[in-house]
């Protein structure tokens, strides 16, 4: 009964967390991944908002356990591995608990594999892995790059999949981020202003050397959005460049 319950509780919070916060939710998403608000020197911050958030709710490690414990008792039932992983992904974004993506991994494994051609499952196995290489495990880069891939296979005129498609490649050690450009750039003919894919293809940018561009993506991310929170530290790796640049002729 109190794994139920949890269960409930969790996707109650969540899911009106989620319905007032955020108007494009796979935009969220990768908002709460920190696609571009952290540098390559801070990525260690990335999966979620700020933990401090005072909006975001809590939940107790009794009730976490809970409904995990319920999905557990129930593998068949894809709806609920499916909808409990994709919350457990949202949760460990936005309080920064990392602990909690590998279950948010296996339950959307779960579902994925019992019905892979469900689009959701597919799209939030993706953002689970990536977040969860990009914070306790790089060897799960790869595993997110194949699942973005299928999921592109089901829709290939999703901008924000492209633009973790990109994020894989970036991040990744080593780093490649002339493919993490023709991902962002496929997303941007998606969708021109997409303020996430213009983080990141900013920085990406200024990573192989193309400050010219790079200030033209910047000054396009300011139209879109002046108040962006990456916008300081993406300038201050432009002015880097360039002083580095400088040094070196």
């Amino acid at each position: 009964m109190m794994g139920a319950l949890a269960g409930l509780l969790i996707g109650f919070v969540f899911t009106n967390t989620i319905n007032r916060r955020d108007h494009d939710e796979m935009r969220a998403e990768l908002e709460r991944l920190r696609a571009a608000t952290s540098t390559r020197a801070g990525e260690e911050n990335v999966g979620g908002n700020s933990g401090d958030d005072p909006a975001v709710p809590r939940v107790s490690d009794e009730q976490l356990r809970g409904a995990i414990a319920r999905a557990d008792s129930t593998p068949n039932d894809l709806d609920i591995q499916r909808n409990l992983g994709r919350n457990l992904y949202f949760y460990a974004s936005y309080t920064n608990d990392a602990d909690i993506f590998p279950e948010a991994v296996r339950l959307l494994q779960r579902a994925h594999e019992g019905d892979p051609k469900n689009y959701e499952a597919t799209l939030y196995l993706a953002h689970a892995l990536l977040a969860m290489a990009r914070t306790t495990d790089p060897n799960c880069f790869e595993d997110a790059r194949l699942v973005y891939q299928q999921a592109l296979r089901m829709k290939p005129d999703d901008p924000n999949v492209h633009t973790g498609l990109g994020m894989t490649y970036f991040f990744d050690k080593p780093s490649d981020p002339q493919r993490a450009i023709d991902e962002y750039r496929q997303a941007l003919a998606l969708d021109a202003r997409h303020e996430q894919t213009l983080q990141n293809l900013a920085s990406a940018l200024i990573a192989v050397g193309d400050t010219t561009e790079a200030q033209k993506t910047i000054e396009e991310l300011k139209s879109v959005n002046d108040q962006n929170p990456a916008l300081p530290d993406i300038e201050a790796q432009l002015i880097q460049s360039r002083n580095t640049a400088r040094e070196r002729n």
